[in-house]
């Protein structure tokens, strides 16, 4: 932990909009409170991709549903990169794999 007020400041600046802006919670039904705060449509909404070839599309425990971009079993690559450069703060997202 950084011993600098200015240092803790930006620290703790950078892990607030990372809470914020990148990190779903369980008790806002997935979304982040940005999301809530500005009412943007929810990322958990949109549609998703779906990996395993044999999901069922209205699999009850998927919460919340949501729809399936194109056929089940398609290839997606993990894509993990770090908010302000900081390997405790990730952001995870899934593309589709060319």
């Amino acid at each position: 932990m950084p011993g600098r007020r200015q240092e803790f400041r930006r620290e703790l600046t950078s892990f607030f909009d990372w809470y914020n802006e990148h990190r779903p919670h369980t008790t806002l039904q997935g979304c982040t409170p940005n999301e809530v705060y500005h009412r943007c449509f929810p990322e958990n909404r949109r549609l998703r991709f779906e990996p395993r070839s044999n999901w069922p599309r209205g699999a009850p425990c998927a919460k919340p549903s949501s729809l399936v971009k194109g056929r089940p079993g398609g290839k997606v690559d993990l894509q993990v990169a770090f908010h302000a450069e900081r390997k405790h703060l990730p952001i995870v997202k899934l593309r589709r794999a060319a």
